[in-house]
């Protein structure tokens, strides 16, 4: 599963590197999001995943996170610094094992790794399309995140809603596109 952070890194990273200076508010297929926020939110997300796996509550986790700004002058650079930090974390001996407090509840580092993992990838197909860029993402970690949700709780508990049914046989990432929420067309 370590693997798989690496790969969804690389992916929302690979497009972040080619977000231009007027894009950054431009929207993205997340309702009410910038590119930006967007942005933003996925550093923020490294960063409160490297203080909960190190043993701070969800709540504690979240106000230094939100106390500071996520980018800085150097978004590339705040992506990869909080990524590196994060992939250390997740690899320290007994990480994947440990119990962590989560806004969704106690959960192992394990199930938190497959909602990092679950939302970088999610995100970098919503920057590709926000600053259209290439938004066809590495296959096998596709098959793997639709698995993670298929699994997951309804929503995988962020009160994402599927577009109805689908109706023609589709790809692996049309169907994880549909699950969660997003037009693939």
């Amino acid at each position: 599963m370590l693997h798989a952070l690496d790969v969804a890194i690389n992916e929302f990273g690979s497009r972040l590197e080619h977000v231009d200076e007027h894009e950054w508010a431009m929207p993205t297929p997340c309702s009410g999001w910038d590119v930006h926020y967007l942005a933003a939110h996925v550093v923020g997300g490294n960063r409160f995943a490297s203080l909960i796996l190190d043993g701070m509550s969800a709540a504690d986790a979240m106000d230094a996170v939100m106390a500071s700004a996520q980018l800085g002058d150097d978004a590339i650079g705040a992506f990869i610094a909080t990524a590196v930090t994060q992939r250390k974390s997740f690899s320290e001996p007994g990480a994947l094992d440990r119990r962590v407090d989560h806004p969704l509840g106690d959960i192992s580092g394990l199930e938190f790794l497959q909602f990092r993992v679950f939302d970088l990838t999610l995100h970098a197909w919503d920057l590709a399309r926000s600053i259209e860029v290439d938004d066809v993402l590495e296959p096998e970690l596709v098959d793997l995140v639709l698995r993670i949700v298929e699994r997951g709780p309804p929503g995988m508990g962020f009160e994402m809603s599927k577009l109805g049914a689908i109706t023609a046989p589709s790809s692996a990432q049309s169907r994880l596109l549909h699950l969660t929420g997003r037009d693939p067309n």
